[in-house]
């Protein structure tokens, strides 16, 4: 199985345990590492979001031999959960760069092809004529909200569609991913274990891991305030005052000081959500000066085509965006940052006026 993942330019990032590696011989890895298994729309490539995705992948599909990741950070977990639970030093997770990987490289080509680069056009186009300010993290917030669910529809349905369409070649024989990953299944076999089917989690880790790392001394681990510890009563536990915070805590008390005078309103987000649900019910209710009404179009049509150029020296490239489909995303999008400007707005002015009341106070 690879682990790869690649942004649609600084919107949201794929991730995605593309090739399955479920097939029990690693002598038939080229015929039955052509299915993709998990491809998911996150908006960020923490080593947790990576881990969840595979976990998704695994239970549907069965935990893999052997997984190939890159050597990024985000790999981390995965490898971790992989020799855990496959066993040390055979190669249960191998790091390499997956630009090495042809199979990886030409899916990403379909992925592109198929549904993401319309996406970044579309995105693209928020941002030339629409308002949209990638530079800006509520308008990130605002588009992840509004469309990354649609983005990982496309997801599902790219999957979908490619798990069962024909290949041709000599290896393939016209037969699908889905008929390959079948058939290998028939002759070579499935491996008779699995450590998702442990009942006790314990049962489900490699001996040889832990033979090796069960007992070796690690980082220090210390107690955090109010925690006693296995098999420590409260009543027997050290007073509070003797327990020095790892360094972990000092820094998220030094964060959450540091975030305090923000957290004045909490509620904002939802109320923001219920009146967005609101105003995105009305369709006669669009904003102004947002690019969108026919009097604002630049031609006498909305634009069905957007081009843009993939990196800074990369060939500019063209995609149709029938208005039929993506136009009423363009309204949604404008309704709702409309909506979040004035929100801000009202809010900014209402801690100003706080910040005024509290230093004639003080004066």
């Amino acid at each position: 199985m690879e682990l790869a993942r690649r942004r649609i330019k600084w919107y949201a990032l794929v991730l995605s345990p593309d090739l399955t590696l479920t097939c029990p011989r690693d002598s038939i890895l080229r015929a039955n590492t052509i299915q993709v298994t998990a491809p998911k729309a996150s908006t960020n490539n923490l080593a947790d979001t990576v881990l969840q995705v595979f976990m998704e992948a695994i239970q549907k599909w069965g935990t893999p031999s052997r997984t190939r990741g890159d050597r990024g950070g985000e790999n981390t977990k995965v490898a971790i959960w992989m020799v855990m639970h496959r066993g040390p030093g055979r190669a249960s997770f191998m790091w390499g760069s997956s630009t090495r990987s042809t199979r990886i490289e030409r899916l990403w080509v379909e992925v592109g092809t198929q549904f993401a680069r319309r996406w970044r056009g579309f995105f693209t186009r928020l941002g030339r004529l629409h308002r949209l300010d990638r530079k800006n993290p509520a308008h990130l917030w605002l588009l992840h909200h509004l469309f990354l669910d649609e983005l990982n529809a496309d997801c599902e349905e790219f999957q979908e569609e490619w798990n069962h369409h024909p290949i041709s070649g000599r290896m393939t024989g016209d037969q699908s991913p889905w008929d390959m990953r079948y058939m290998g299944q028939l002759t070579q076999g499935i491996y008779r274990e699995d450590p998702l089917d442990a009942v006790d989690p314990l049962d489900g880790i490699h001996p040889d891991a832990i033979n090796r790392y069960y007992g070796v001394d690690g980082r220090r681990l210390r107690r955090s305030r109010n925690q006693t510890g296995a098999g420590t009563s409260e009543l027997e536990a050290d007073d509070d005052e003797d327990v020095e915070p790892s360094e972990q805590e000092q820094l998220e008390n030094r964060i959450g000081a540091d975030l305090a005078q923000n957290i004045r309103h909490q509620p904002v987000k939802q109320q923001f959500l219920a009146l967005l649900e609101d105003v995105l019910a009305e369709p006669e209710l669009i904003p102004e000066e947002y690019g969108v009404l026919v009097e604002e179009w630049e031609e006498d049509s909305y634009p069905e085509v957007e081009v843009f150029r993939p990196g800074t020296k990369g060939k500019e490239i063209s995609v149709v965006l029938p208005r039929e489909e993506w136009y009423p995303r363009v309204v949604r999008w404008v309704k709702a940052v409309d909506l979040l400007s004035r929100v801000l707005h009202e809010l900014a002015e209402v801690n100003s006026d706080a910040a005024s009341s509290s230093d004639e106070e003080e004066d």
